[in-house]
Parts: structure tokens; C-alpha cells; sequence
């Protein structure tokens, strides 16, 4: 009966020692985890770290302030058959002063009609290109002249500005271009230009479309008013002066003083004191 129970005791013994062994082992084999993921993540580190030294040499424009030029304050029509005609108002000179104002506002654009009406002011820009964006666009440093009603576009001289053009072009080109202005874009590129080459920058900056406008010669004008007789839809918009209301065209409106004979005038602020107001006016043309 003793040999038996110190068999038991013995065997007991001998488990514990197995188990003991076994969740060291495991515990071992816990240990190891760690070092094993470490590991990974030390793989894994490496080619992130990689990844983040490249170059990005990605270029998105994107619109930042949208032109809206000033919509017209008041419509007006100009008939073609009344034209010098006793009692009307149309004229020869007249028209030729619409016209040329209509091919101000036009662009060729390779389309069947060949041409449609700028959505923004024209300008006359002297550039040189700093650097190129893909698909015809650049980076230049540019100057124009200010443009559209109150000089909506203001001017720019020695200005970064971003110029999409016809023609291929390459950096360091120079020259003269006659632009449509778009508004203002977001640019996110990565310069490669002195002294911040290599730098990624988010800038702002005026947009100009390369454009030709339609010809202003006494033939643009017969197959504009063919147009017209054939039933086209034709509009010049223009800014119009007139006698302002306010003041009666006089600059000034008048205030009695008591006891004083002579009215106290006061300069209108309507017209700055000119007696006359700009207004947009649309002409619609008909046959």
C-alpha cells in the first residue's frame, strides 16, 4: 500500500514537471511574438519610409475664384434693315463700333460655327515660361494690361500667372500672347525652377487661355451681318454712359438753406460728380 501511494506521488511529481515545461516552452514561444512582429514592422517600415522619400511630381490645377463678368443692366435690339434709314437710330457707324466690340468678345475655337462668345476678358500678355505643367500649360511670369468694365481684371506686371497655350512651348520661352482670363486656379506642383526647386508649393494664381478673336475687317463684318439674315443669334455686350438720374446729369444736387437764397449743392455720389453713369448694355442683333 506505501509502494503504491509513493508510485502515485511520483507520477504526480513527473506531470507537473511536464506541464511546467510545457508553459515555459510556451512562454518561450510567447516571447518570441514580439520579436518576430518587430521584426515585421521593421520590414514593413522600410519600404513605407521609401515610399515617402520619392518624388511627387503630380501637378493639380484646380478653380479657386471663378470669373463671373457683370451681367447686363439692360437689353437693347439693333435691326439691320433700319440701318440709315430716316428716323432711326441705327446707323453705319454705329454698327461698325457693336461689331468691333462683338469681335472683341468672340474666340475662334474649332467649332462647326467657328467660333463662341469669351466667357472672360481679353487680354494682351507678355510672358516667359518658368516652367511646364503637362498638356500645354506653364507656369510664367507674366504682364497684361487691366481689362473689362472698371477694370475688372486688374493689371499685372512681373506676375506668376498660368497660361494654357495652343502650341507646344518649351521653358524659357519668351512672347506675346492674346489670353482669355478664366479666374483665379489652385496650383499644387513641385517647382523646378531656382530657388525653389525641388519645394512643393500650393499657390494661387490668375489663368489665361491662349486665344485668337474673330477678325475685325470690313469682310468679318459682311459675314457677320450675313449671319444675322440667316437667322444666327448675334449679341455684343458694351459699356454704355448715361446722363444720370439721380442728379439730372448735372454732377451735383441741391439742397435748400434757410434763410439763403443760393441752394447748397452737393456732389453725387451716384456718378462720382461726373453727371454721367456706366451702364452694361446688351445688343441683340436682328435681321
Amino acid at each position: 500500500m506505501l509502494k503504491r501511494l509513493l508510485l502515485v506521488l511520483l507520477a504526480s511529481a513527473a506531470s507537473a514537471s511536464a506541464q511546467s515545461t510545457a508553459f515555459g516552452t510556451k512562454a518561450t514561444a510567447n516571447a518570441t511574438v514580439p520579436a518576430e512582429t518587430a521584426a515585421t514592422a521593421a520590414a514593413t517600415k522600410g519600404p513605407s519610409k521609401a515610399v515617402e522619400e520619392e518624388a511627387d511630381d503630380s501637378v493639380v490645377i484646380t478653380p479657386f475664384r471663378s470669373l463671373t463678368p457683370p451681367e447686363a443692366k439692360t437689353t437693347r435690339t439693333f435691326q439691320l434693315s433700319k440701318v440709315n434709314k430716316l428716323g432711326f437710330t441705327e446707323t453705319s457707324k454705329e454698327l461698325l463700333r457693336l461689331y468691333s466690340a462683338f469681335a472683341t468678345q468672340r474666340i475662334i475655337d474649332g467649332s462647326p460655327a467657328g467660333s463662341s462668345k469669351a466667357t472672360g476678358y481679353l487680354a494682351t500678355v507678355n510672358y516667359a515660361l518658368l516652367q511646364d505643367l503637362g498638356d500645354n500649360r506653364f507656369l510664367a511670369k507674366a504682364a497684361w494690361p487691366a481689362s473689362g468694365p472698371n477694370e475688372v481684371l486688374a493689371a499685372g506686371a512681373d506676375t506668376m500667372a498660368i497660361l494654357l497655350l495652343e502650341k507646344p512651348a518649351k521653358v524659357g520661352d519668351a512672347g506675346k500672347l492674346t489670353g482669355m482670363h478664366v479666374g483665379t486656379v489652385a496650383l499644387l506642383f513641385t517647382a523646378n525652377y531656382p530657388p525653389l526647386t525641388g519645394k512643393r508649393l500650393t499657390i494661387r494664381r490668375e489663368a489665361f487661355v491662349e486665344c485668337a478673336t474673330l477678325e475685325n475687317s470690313p469682310a468679318g463684318l459682311q459675314k457677320f451681318v450675313e449671319a444675322i439674315n440667316a437667322g444666327a443669334e448675334m449679341s455684343a455686350t458694351t459699356d454704355e454712359q448715361f446722363s444720370c438720374k439721380k442728379c439730372g446729369g448735372l454732377g451735383f444736387t441741391r439742397e435748400a438753406q434757410k434763410g439763403q437764397l443760393v441752394d447748397k449743392r452737393i456732389p453725387c455720389a451716384e456718378c462720382a460728380s461726373s453727371g454721367k453713369v456706366i451702364v452694361s448694355v446688351e445688343t441683340k442683333f436682328v435681321p
